[in-house]
């Protein structure tokens, strides 16, 4: 990438700009970009006089601008904090500010990017699951290069090779420096009105450096951006999303195969017997699923594991709920509202929120105000969340589910070695949940699920999104 990394400082002051670049390498700046009282850039200037003025002045908000290209850039695993944070102190400042996004549960890569791009519904979880029609553990890692749990890909017109996605967590800042660099490159090249391009190897930034390596993928971006909007002198219009949140907390491994042992389960991949479980496990993350053929008493012995924060399971047309002592609720769906029944303790911590809000005669409660009400919750939107996650995200779900405290995770011992896990994700709580979106085009409403993102692009763009839906 050949744009300027970095602004003329003394230039920028004189032209009472943001920043000033020297596009061209003559050693003096050509290129200026200028904020409003908000501190977002709305215009660029190009050229200068003697007196180190913009000698043009382009209006990025003006609305008889000629017709704009569409640059869609999706990172892995950014929390919205971390973006609100470099937001705020001068960063993306091309975009409107960002909003905040909550993905759903598990919060993982596939059912978020089939959430935001509006596709189809994922076979499962990850690309390694248990099938309940088989009783047995299916898929692995040849799926995963098979993109078989991906359907997502064929919307997409920039993602590097599926091989690339181990390297990405080997080398991520050097996979990532070559994403970025071929995403511009597609830009400069390709006419096409839109352009989705995901860069796979930020989550390998994200488990490895956290939040400090976000930040330094941020910056990357932001040039990129810069780039593309000097180059094509303001036609091309950028939105920017991730999928998930991440956990911040270096994790270690939860030796859960160990504690169900313990409890008189026997650790398999095929179930034959009433007390067998298939543990799944692969990414390295803080959620962990399991098949069994007494869901109940598993929860209820997960629940006491510790580091297990919350675990769950279906009961006739209900999800039940299990935390540590004991701890026990019932969630129903009727219609558009859910109920949420505690029978022992209050495993979700909500009834102080739901005392909030007005239930119907059957103590059913409005999806969206319960959305709105729990979105700083420790856990985010979860009535729904949870009962998606069991019943429709996903066309194979697990029997039992369980959500890790941020220090814990649970994955692929052959993955231990090999992958830093400083920050990863996956689970139920607000640190895992929480993404975002943001676009230059214009603002897009403050709190989203990641589902609301097709409806409120289009909303934005007056034409329905994404531009490309091939059948499934």
């Amino acid at each position: 990438m050949h744009f300027p990394a970095q602004s003329i400082a003394s230039a920028a002051q004189a032209a009472g700009a943001v920043a000033a670049y020297d596009t061209d390498g003559d050693g003096q700046a050509d290129f200026f970009t200028f904020a409003n009282p908000a501190g977002r850039i709305t215009r660029l200037g190009y050229g200068a006089t003697p007196a180190g003025e913009a000698k043009q002045i382009l209006h990025l908000d003006d609305p008889t601008s000629v017709a704009r290209r569409h640059l869609v850039i999706i990172l892995d695993g950014f929390g919205y904090d971390v973006v609100k944070g470099y937001y705020d102190s001068g960063g993306l400042r091309l975009f409107h500010p960002p909003s905040r996004v909550i993905a759903p549960y598990p919060t993982l890569t596939d059912l978020a990017l089939e959430d935001a791009l509006g596709y189809v519904t994922c076979e499962a979880f990850e690309a390694k699951y248990y099938d309940r029609t088989r009783e047995r553990i299916v898929g692995g890692s040849w799926a995963y290069l098979a993109g078989a749990n991906q359907p997502y890909n064929r919307l997409l017109d920039y993602r590097a090779k599926l091989i690339w996605d181990a390297l990405g967590y080997v080398a991520p800042r050097d996979v990532f420096g070559k994403e970025v660099n071929d995403l511009a490159r597609l830009l400069a090249r390709s006419h096409q009105q839109e352009i989705l391009g995901y860069l796979v190897s930020s989550a390998g930034i994200s488990t490895a450096d956290g939040a400090e390596g976000q930040r330094r993928a941020l910056a990357l971006v932001d040039r990129l951006v810069h780039q593309a909007v000097w180059s094509s002198r303001g036609r091309v219009q950028v939105t920017l999303l991730a999928d998930h949140g991440h956990s911040y907390t270096p994790g270690k491994q939860l030796r859960l195969e160990e504690y169900l042992k313990s409890k008189g389960w026997r650790v398999t991949d095929s179930l034959r017997r009433d007390r067998d479980v298939a543990s799944v496990r692969f990414g390295l993350e803080t959620y962990a699923s399991f098949g069994c053929r007494r869901p109940a008493e598993l929860a209820a012995d997960l629940a006491e594991c510790p580091g297990i924060t919350v675990a769950s399971y279906v009961e006739g047309d209900s999800v039940v709920v299990r935390s540590a002592g004991g701890a026990r609720a019932v969630i129903r769906k009727k219609g558009d509202r859910y109920g949420y029944e505690v029978q022992t303790r209050d495993p979700l911590a909500l009834q102080g929120i739901l005392a909030s809000l007005q239930a119907d005669a059957g103590g059913f409660y409005d999806d969206r105000g319960v959305f709105a009400a729990t979105a700083d919750h420790e856990f985010p939107d979860p009535l729904q969340r949870l009962w998606r996650a069991h019943f429709s995200v996903a066309k194979h779900t697990p029997d039992v589910i369980v959500s890790l405290a941020n220090e814990y995770i649970s994955g692929a011992a052959s993955f231990g070695g090999a992958v830093k896990v400083a920050s990863t994700h996956g689970g139920l709580n607000r640190a895992n949940s929480t993404t975002f979106i943001m676009s230059t085009i214009g603002p897009l409403p403050a709190l989203m699920r990641s589902a609301d993102i097709p409806a409120a692009m289009s909303t934005l763009l007056g034409r329905p999104w994404p531009a490309k839906k091939p059948a499934p």
